[in-house]
This record gives structure tokens, C-alpha cells and sequence, in this order.
């Protein structure tokens, strides 16, 4: 028991993001997009209820002056689940939540491979049903220093990032540590470990590419129902907390330079769905099963 979750907080540390923490800035820029739109389907099995999920994120092209760089993201998440035989009394039978994100990453270069970066994250979580409150958005934020290395005559070249965050993750808003290594290697392999990113990624050649990767898909969002309909001094239910830490391997085939697919099959190894009140106490949660995911996707990537 102890050594699963040793490896559960390892994974929860190394693995990518796909919520209200945004993992595309500590990609190497041959991998980072500048936009992709991904969708998971719903696969029937036997689990308490059904997840499907779509992504899309667009990149705007950086403003340079001097030592300074200006980057900018915008991105939408929409999250659905619906229930089976077991759904909650507050719950309706299908519930759809949506993630609007915004990131604007500050560079400063101090030196040729030194620079000092600050990360700025609003999103707003919210459903589809309810009005939008000030309980919805979040901001979350990344201060870190980046260094470069690479030898001279050289194709390989590393990247080492490292900082404080002050990060969403699994319901908890807290101060984290933020360290990346990142690599090319012979313009064959690219890689990167540490929080939020981790996964490796062969280029086979200039169409075919295969990447090893982790996966955290994590998000809160604001509820404020009763447990029970009609009872004055029922429990209010807070807030909905999914995650879902998954290992897996995607496939990606570029149709031309510049546009690209994307095949991803993951299975979950940690997964946590419920329910708390406004002093973060758990109110109810499911008896989550771990299952595979399967997604697909387009990408843009004019520069390539």
C-alpha cells in the first residue's frame, strides 16, 4: 500500500496537465503546437458513470522587443459524465463542464541560455447549467528561471527549468516546486521529465512519430447545490473534484509540413471522483475503477 502511493504522488509530479494547469510551456519548441483541438470519446464499460472530453487550445504568435518575449495562449476544455444507476440526488443524469484558460508567459533573457520566466493562469471552471459566479475563476501562476546547454558542433542540446508554482491540483490550491529537464537528441529524440510535463517522443522520420507519455487530467468545479432537494438543513455540496492520472502512448502521422493527426490510448493508473462542502470536507465519492481512454486529434504547427 505504501509503495502505490509512492508511485501515485511520483506520477502526480511528473505527469502532464490537461486542466486548469497548463503543461505547454515546458515542451521543447519542436513539440509545442501552436493549435490542436483533441476529443475522447465516451467507451462503454461497466463504470459508475461515462467521461468524454474535448480540448482545444490556440497559440498567438509572440511579441519580441529587445531581451523580452510576450507569449500567448487561449484554450477551451469541455468535460461531460454521465451517470448510470447510481447518480446523486443533486446531480442532473448528465453533467457538462467547460474550462476556459488563459496563459501569458513574460521571458526575459538575461544571458544567451539564461533567462528568467513568469507564467500568469486564469481559468474559469464552470458548468454548462449555472450562471458563472467569482467562485469560478482561478488564477494560478509560475515563476521559474530557465538554463540551456549545448556543446558546440553539436545536434543535441538540454534544457533545465525550475521555479515555484502556486498551482491548482486536484482540488488544492498550494505552492508547488516546478522542475523540467527537457532534450533533443540527434533531432531524433525529444524528451521531458518533471511537473507538469513528462514523456518521450522518437521521430521515426519527418511523417511518422511516436511518443510515450503521462497524462493528468485534473479539474474543480464550482457546485453550491443541496445533498438533498427540500431538506432546510441539508449539506451544500461545494465543489466537484475529477482527476484522472493515466500512462499511455500516442501516435502522430503529419499529413503535410504543417498539419498533423493524432491517435492517444492511455489507461488510467490513479483516478478520484467526488464531492465537497465549503470546508473542503468530503461529502461523497465515488468508487472509481481504473479504464483505459482512447483519443483523437488534429494539430497545427506553421512553423515546423
Amino acid at each position: 500500500m505504501i509503495r502505490k502511493k509512492i508511485v501515485i504522488v511520483a506520477l502526480f509530479l511528473i505527469c502532464k496537465m490537461y486542466g486548469q494547469v497548463t503543461g505547454d510551456v515546458f515542451v521543447l519548441n519542436e513539440d509545442r503546437d501552436m493549435f490542436y483541438l483533441h476529443y475522447t470519446p465516451e467507451i462503454q464499460d461497466n463504470s459508475l458513470y461515462d467521461y468524454q472530453r474535448m480540448s482545444t487550445k490556440f497559440g498567438i504568435a509572440p511579441i519580441v522587443f529587445n531581451k523580452i518575449a510576450l507569449y500567448n495562449t487561449i484554450g477551451m476544455d469541455y468535460h461531460s459524465i454521465a451517470y448510470k444507476g447510481n447518480k446523486l440526488p443533486f446531480l442532473r443524469d448528465k453533467e457538462k463542464y467547460y474550462n476556459i484558460n488563459y496563459s501569458l508567459l513574460a521571458q526575459y533573457r538575461i544571458l544567451r541560455n539564461w533567462s528568467v520566466n513568469a507564467l500568469f493562469m486564469p481559468h474559469v471552471v464552470a458548468s454548462f447549467n449555472e450562471k458563472m459566479t467569482t467562485d469560478d475563476l482561478n488564477i494560478n501562476g509560475i515563476l521559474f528561471a530557465e538554463k540551456r546547454f549545448r556543446r558546440k558542433g553539436s545536434n543535441n542540446y538540454y534544457v533545465l527549468t525550475f521555479g515555484v508554482g502556486y498551482l491548482t491540483l486536484s482540488g488544492k490550491t498550494r505552492v508547488n516546486p516546478v522542475v523540467n529537464f527537457m532534450g533533443n537528441i540527434n533531432n531524433k529524440i525529444t524528451f521531458a521529465v518533471g511537473l507538469p510535463n513528462t514523456y518521450v517522443k522518437y521521430n521515426f522520420n519527418k511523417k511518422h512519430a511516436i511518443k510515450i507519455l503521462g497524462d493528468l487530467n485534473d479539474f474543480t468545479a464550482s457546485i453550491n447545490r443541496p445533498l438533498v432537494q427540500n431538506q432546510p438543513n441539508a449539506t451544500i455540496v461545494d465543489r466537484s473534484i475529477f482527476t484522472a492520472i493515466s500512462a499511455g502512448i500516442e501516435y502522430n502521422y503529419w499529413l503535410s509540413k504543417n498539419i498533423g493527426l493524432m491517435v492517444r490510448g492511455t489507461h488510467s493508473v490513479y483516478e478520484k471522483y467526488g464531492f465537497e462542502d465549503a470546508n473542503e470536507n468530503e461529502v461523497y465519492k465515488y468508487n472509481t475503477k481504473l479504464r483505459g481512454y482512447l483519443s483523437v486529434g488534429i494539430k497545427i504547427k506553421p512553423f515546423k
